[in-house]
């Protein structure tokens, strides 16, 4: 993995783009292909990425308290009201053509969610599952989490899956993802549900792994997660940080940001923008 070039991806489960890029992602982990790929081609909003030579690395924060560092209104999107009907629409346009149906055609009267539950239980599974395990045994490992940039290939596919699962109830099925019960039947069916006991164990269940979530260190590192952003200059998700510092906005720059380690020879320094998160620094 360390001959990888790494993509820091910052989403927040209230953002329907981030959403877009969670299943783009996933996509390109476990299929490969996909039937309409060959019409997805060159839509720079739908087309599935090469994920061959980058490491995906899963950064969940709160975008609240990014908006308000970087000052901005909570949900910019939605307070212009054909902005925010324009936002449904375009979204539910990708996703059809990603041959998700059922996206909201309008906002929702319960939304945006509360997403602190499951971002802060994204963030423990983002660490990786010796640490889930570790946090479950109590043991003081727990405290000094490796993140998901050192994260393997399967336990990266799972956390795609997880991430996906967790949009898919919000804005496809219309559950409430801050209830305990839904995440832990998510993490249920695609987390300790997928992953076959080894030799140092299972993965605790939904309801054991929600009650982890509530441990302080796991506040923290969510919490963590989020100051990092703001930290990195971050005013939107989903957004993509590079090993060199660059940051890509939207769902629609995912390709950019994937193949900058590629491209970086061709930008001038005054083309970049240079956040301020420390290259290589750890998951959060």
């Amino acid at each position: 993995m360390s001959t990888l070039a790494s993509v820091d991806f910052w989403f927040e489960y209230a953002s329907p783009y981030s959403m877009i890029t969670a299943l783009r992602l996933l996509r390109s982990l476990s299929e490969k292909t996909h039937p309409a790929n060959e019409i997805l081609q060159g839509l720079s909003s739908s087309q599935l990425p090469d994920l061959e030579e980058v490491h995906i690395v899963y950064r969940p924060i709160f975008l609240g308290a990014v908006f308000k560092a970087a000052g901005q209104q909570i949900m910019p999107n939605i307070q212009v009201p054909v902005k925010g009907k324009y936002l449904f629409h375009d979204v539910r346009r990708s996703l059809d053509l990603l041959g998700i149906p059922g996206f909201p055609a309008s906002r929702p009267a319960n939304w945006p969610p509360n997403t602190v539950l499951p971002g802060r239980i994204t963030w423990m599974l983002a660490q990786g599952f010796d640490y889930v395990r570790a946090l479950d045994r109590g043991d003081d490992a727990a405290h000094e989490s490796a993140g998901s940039r050192n994260l393997s290939q399967t336990q990266t596919k799972v956390l795609a899956e997880f991430v996906w699962r967790i949009f898919e109830a919000e804005f496809i099925a219309g559950k409430d993802i801050g209830s305990p019960v839904v995440v832990s039947q998510i993490w249920d069916a695609y987390v300790a549900g997928s992953v076959p006991e080894g030799k140092d164990g299972a993965l605790p269940d939904g309801k054991q792994a929600v009650a982890l979530a509530s441990q302080q260190t796991v506040k923290d590192g969510f919490r963590s997660s989020t100051q990092a952003a703001i930290d990195a200059s971050l005013f939107g998700a989903p957004s993509f940080t590079t090993q060199d510092g660059d940051m890509y906005w939207g769902n629609d720059r995912l390709i950019d940001a994937l193949t900058h380690h590629k491209n970086r020879k061709l930008l001038s320094q005054s083309a970049g923008f240079s956040v301020k998160a420390k290259a290589g620094s750890p998951s959060m």
